[in-house]
C-alpha cells in the first residue's frame, strides 16, 4: 500500500478526539465524536448552522447533552474488519497517539479513513485533507448522525453540496512548500483564509464566463489611487467566484505581471469579531489585522457580506469604534488593495448612506447570468460534479436544469440555483444506480411539488393559471417593457409561490417614463385583474406581493422620480428619516396620487387583457391542463391565436 500522507489539521483532529474521548469518559473513538471534534473548525461550525434551523449555540448545547451520557456509546459497533483496522491504527501512529494500539475505535469511523484513502488514491492526492475527511462524514452517515441532524432541522443536501465543493478545490495538489506559506497570526486564524492555497499551478479554472468582470477589476487595482472594489448583486449569482477566480489567475500566472507574487486574502466578519465581549478585545483583532496588510506590499483583502463591517464590534453603539472606521486608514492608502461583495438591498441599507466608505470603492455589478449563458459559465464546474459523483449529463439535461431550476426556484439567482439542482440530480441519478443523469432524476427532486399540484382542484389551477396569464399578457403586449424576456411560466406550487413569470432580464434599455411605469404597475395588478374579469373571481390574499410592488413603484415615482399631477414634479419628497419632507396634509396629497396612478394602470391592464381576450382563455386553459408553459409553448400558442384573429382576406 502506497503511503498518502495525513494532513496536519487531520492529525490535529486526531489529537482533539483522543483528549474529548477522555474528557468524556468515552469507550472507543466513534463517527459522532467525529463530527463533535468537526464543530471546533469555524468553517464547518459556520457551514452545519447556515443550513440548519438551530442556532450555532444550540447545536452545540445539543452535541454536549449527547456526549454527557455516560452510557451511550453511539450505537456504533467495535471495528471487526481486518484493513480497515489496520489503516486506522496507522492514522493514529501517524498522528502521534501514544499506546495507540490500545485504542479501541469503531467499525463506522475506520471505514470511513478507510474510504477516504482509497478515494485519495484513486484520485492520486498526495494527502488526505480535512475537507477530505468531513465529506466522508456525510457520505458515510450513521443512524446516529442522520437522528442528529433531523433533530437541529439540517438541510443535508445543500450541506453536502457545500462540502463537495470545499474538497474537491481542497483536494487541489500543493506545490508550496511549507516554507513558503504566508503567516498568519495566532488571534486571526479562525477569521482569515490564504484564497491561493485552493488552487495550484496546473489547474484549469472552473470558474469561467465572467471575464469582463474580472477584466474590470484588474483595471481597477492596477491604478494607484482607490484600488478598492465592490461587488454588488444579488445573492447566488457568484460575487465570490469571481475572487476565486482572480486568486486562481494569480496561482496559475494568468493574471497581469504586476501580480504576480500577490496574496488573496478572505476575511470571515464574523469570526472576527465572535467572541469579543470586552471592550478592547476587537480592537486588538483589528489592529493584527491591519498590522498584518501594512506589513506586506502584496495584499487583496476579500471581505464577503462586507456590509457587516459598519457597526461590527462596536461597544456600546459607539460606531466610531467599528470595524469600519478601523478599515478607513488602510482603504484611504495605496498599499493594500479591498475587494468587499454584497447585495443590492445590504448596499442600499448600510453603505449608500455611509459617504466616508462608499467613496473609496469602486463599484463593479455582478448581474445574474442569462439563462443562455449559464452552461458556458459552469461546464468546468459540472465536469469536476461528473468526475465527483461518477455520473456523466449530457447538455441536454443541463438545458433542463437550467429550465426546472427557475421554475421552481426563481427566487434564487443562476449560476448558484442550477448547480445545486445539477449537483442533486447527480446524486439522484447515483441512488438510482444510473451512470447517466436523465429527466427523472431532475424532476424526482419536485417530486412534493407535483404531487402537490394533482390533489389541487381545477378550479384552483384555472384562477393560478389566469393569474399568471394576467401577468404575462401586460409584459407581452408592452411596447415598454422591452427589458423583460418570458422563459416559461408556472403555476406548479413551491414553497415560496404558488405561480410564476419566469423571465431573463434583457440587454434592452427601457425608456423609464411614466408610461413605462405605468405599465410596470399594470403588469403587477394584471393578476387579479384577469381573475375578476374571467373568473369573476373575489380578492384573495394571493396577490399581496404584487400589490405591494405596485405600491412601492407608484409611491416612488411620486416621491423620487417627479411624476406626479397635482404636485411640484421638480423637487422629492422623501420621509426616511433623514430627510423628513411630508407633512400630515403633504401625505394625504401623496396617497392621492399613489391611487390614481395604481387607478390609471389598472385599466390600462384591463384594456390589454380584454383586447387579447381569446389568447388570455386559450393560454390560462393550457397552463391549468399543463401546469408549466415553456416560451416555445407560449410563442406558438400566440402564433396560432393571433393568426386566427386576422381577417381571412389576410389569412
Amino acid at each position: 500500500m502506497e503511503k498518502i500522507k495525513l494532513s496536519e489539521e487531520v492529525k490535529e483532529t486526531i489529537r482533539k478526539m483522543i483528549k474529548t474521548q477522555a474528557e468524556y469518559k468515552l469507550e472507543k473513538l466513534t463517527l459522532f465524536l467525529l463530527f463533535d471534534t468537526l464543530m471546533t473548525n469555524n468553517w464547518f461550525s459556520s457551514l452545519l448552522a447556515k443550513y440548519s434551523s438551530c442556532s450555532l449555540n444550540e447545536i452545540i448545547g445539543n452535541i454536549q447533552d449527547v456526549l454527557q451520557e455516560t452510557d451511550n456509546d453511539f450505537c456504533e459497533k467495535e471495528a471487526e474488519t481486518e484493513d480497515e483496522i489496520d489503516y486506522f491504527s496507522s492514522v493514529l501512529k501517524d498522528s502521534g497517539i501514544p499506546n495507540y494500539e490500545s485504542v479501541k475505535f469503531s467499525q463506522n469511523i475506520a471505514n470511513l479513513f478507510w474510504d477516504a484513502y482509497h478515494d485519495a488514491e484513486l484520485y492520486e492526492y498526495k494527502e488526505i485533507t480535512l475537507y477530505a475527511i468531513t465529506l466522508a462524514v456525510f457520505i458515510n452517515l450513521s443512524d446516529e448522525l442522520v437522528d442528529f441532524f433531523q433533530i437541529i432541522d439540517t438541510n443535508i443536501q445543500f450541506l453536502l453540496a457545500d462540502v463537495s465543493t470545499m474538497a474537491t478545490i481542497d483536494s487541489m495538489d500543493d506545490d508550496s512548500s511549507e516554507d513558503d506559506e504566508f503567516p498568519i497570526p495566532a488571534s486571526l486564524s479562525n477569521c482569515v483564509t490564504i484564497l491561493n492555497d485552493k488552487f495550484n499551478v496546473n489547474q484549469k479554472c472552473t470558474i469561467l464566463g465572467r471575464d469582463k468582470e474580472v477584466a474590470e477589476m484588474w483595471k481597477t487595482m492596477l491604478k494607484k489611487t482607490k484600488r478598492n472594489i465592490l461587488l454588488v448583486g444579488e445573492p447566488g449569482v457568484g460575487k465570490s467566484s469571481v475572487v476565486y477566480k482572480i486568486a486562481c489567475d494569480i496561482v496559475t500566472g494568468n493574471c497581469p505581471e504586476e501580480f504576480e507574487d500577490y496574496i488573496v486574502l478572505s476575511l470571515d466578519v464574523n469570526n472576527l469579531i465572535a467572541g469579543t465581549m470586552y471592550r478592547g478585545q476587537a480592537e486588538q483583532r483589528y489592529q493584527d489585522l491591519i498590522s498584518l496588510i501594512e506589513l506586506y506590499d502584496n495584499i487583496i483583502l476579500f471581505i464577503d457580506e462586507i456590509h457587516m463591517i459598519v457597526g461590527a464590534g462596536a461597544s456600546s453603539g459607539d460606531k466610531s469604534q467599528d470595524f469600519s472606521n478601523a478599515l478607513k486608514p488602510i482603504l484611504a492608502g495605496d498599499k493594500a488593495i479591498i475587494i468587499g461583495a454584497t447585495t443590492n438591498e445590504e448596499y442600499e441599507k448600510y453603505f449608500k448612506n455611509e459617504g466616508a466608505l462608499k467613496r473609496r470603492f469602486r463599484n463593479i455589478q455582478i448581474k445574474e447570468p442569462k439563462s443562455t449563458e449559464v452552461y458556458q459559465m459552469l461546464k468546468e464546474s459540472i465536469h469536476q460534479l461528473e468526475n465527483f459523483h461518477g455520473v456523466i449529463i449530457s447538455r441536454r439535461m443541463i438545458d433542463s436544469i437550467i429550465f426546472y431550476a427557475a421554475c421552481f426556484n426563481f427566487t434564487t439567482r443562476n449560476p448558484d440555483r442550477t448547480i445545486d439542482l445539477v449537483d442533486l440530480a447527480m446524486v439522484q441519478a447515483k441512488l438510482n444506480n444510473k451512470k447517466h443523469v436523465d429527466r427523472n432524476c431532475i424532476l424526482k427532486n419536485f417530486d412534493a411539488n407535483f404531487e402537490q399540484y394533482k390533489k389541487m382542484p381545477y378550479s384552483s389551477k384555472l384562477q393560478n393559471a389566469y393569474h399568471e396569464i394576467g401577468h404575462f399578457i401586460i409584459k407581452h403586449f408592452s411596447e415598454r417593457l422591452v427589458n423583460f424576456d418570458t422563459l416559461a411560466i408556472s403555476i406548479i406550487p413551491t414553497e415560496n409561490y404558488l405561480g410564476v413569470n419566469v423571465f431573463d432580464r434583457t440587454d434592452a434599455v427601457p425608456n423609464d417614463d411614466r408610461d413605462y411605469f405605468i405599465d410596470l404597475i399594470a403588469s403587477c395588478l394584471a393578476g387579479r385583474i384577469a381573475e375578476k374579469i374571467f373568473l369573476n373571481q373575489s380578492n384573495n390574499s394571493g396577490a399581496s406581493n404584487d400589490l405591494e410592488q405596485a405600491t412601492k413603484y407608484a409611491y416612488d415615482m411620486v416621491t423620487r422620480y417627479g411624476m406626479a399631477k397635482d404636485l411640484c414634479q421638480n423637487r422629492v419628497y422623501f420621509n426616511d428619516g433623514i430627510h423628513n419632507l411630508q407633512n400630515s396634509v403633504l401625505t394625504t396629497k401623496i396617497n392621492a396620487e399613489i391611487e390614481a396612478i395604481i387607478k390609471q394602470a389598472g385599466e390600462r391592464a384591463k384594456t390589454l387583457l380584454r383586447t387579447h381576450e381569446k389568447l388570455v382563455k386559450v393560454l390560462a386553459t393550457e397552463l391549468a391542463k399543463k401546469g408549466i408553459l415553456s416560451k416555445f409553448e407560449l410563442e406558438k400558442i400566440i402564433g396560432t391565436v393571433e393568426l386566427s384573429n386576422l381577417p381571412k382576406t389576410i389569412v
